[in-house]
């Protein structure tokens, strides 16, 4: 019951955020927006926007939402900012990492408490701790995304920078074969692709990012 009170919860704050931008623009029949997700839409991630749609809460609300997919989380916020989409996904933390850089950009709602990504490395790997993971072979989904930002962070925790690992771009799909594989001993990535991993019969360990420094949760953006 709690799970379920909890994902309309979860589905009101989405469509509300949705709404109040689209009611920024002028009043008509449906208001056209389009929402950047920065991975594959089919990541259990976004499901409740995609249930949304399919349970016509956008129309309810007067709007005509496409889905589209961007590059990452920043690619996402730079396409927002610029004026090539109206809202997109991202992290709490990919306003703040993008704003730096001059984007016109905000998050408008954040969903959930803590971080949405973390570090895990395979337990076979000899890695013990962040430290641990010089030398090591990381993945990311792809250098514009938050994955990789969280990662530099929690490297330079522990004094290390991007030198000092293999750091490797290789997309959603990617980043669990080559995790299964040992191609990568270790990732910055969320927990439904570790679970995919261990599922493939590979234990890994999970160092959370909210260990390391206060990082957020998915956000709308």
């Amino acid at each position: 019951r709690t799970k379920r009170v909890n994902m309309k919860k979860l589905l009101r704050t989405i469509v509300t955020a949705v709404s109040l931008v689209a009611m920024a623009g002028a009043a008509s029949a449906a208001e056209k927006m389009t929402y950047l997700f920065p991975a594959p839409d089919f990541l259990p991630a976004f499901a409740p926007f995609k249930l949304a749609m399919a349970k016509g809460y956008y129309t309810d609300a007067g709007l005509d939402v496409t889905f589209q997919v961007g590059k990452g989380g920043a690619d996402v916020a730079k396409q927002v900012g610029v004026g090539n989409a109206e809202l997109g996904g991202g992290i709490g933390d990919t306003a703040i990492i993008v704003r730096a850089n001059g984007l016109p950009i905000r998050g408008v709602a954040v969903l959930g408490a803590k971080a949405l990504t973390q570090i895990y490395w395979r337990k076979d790997a000899g890695v013990n701790s962040l430290a641990d993971l010089k030398g090591k072979s990381v993945g990311v989904l792809s250098f514009q995304d938050t994955t990789y930002y969280n990662l530099l962070a929690a490297l330079a925790s522990v004094g290390l920078t991007k030198n000092d690992v293999d750091i490797q771009a290789v997309g959603p799909a990617g980043i669990i074969q080559l995790m299964i594989s040992g191609d990568t001993q270790a990732m910055s990535g969320t927990v439904e692709w570790a679970g995919a991993v261990r599922a493939a019969g590979v234990d890994v360990q999970m160092l959370p990012i909210n260990d390391i420094f206060p990082a957020m949760a998915q956000a709308i953006i």
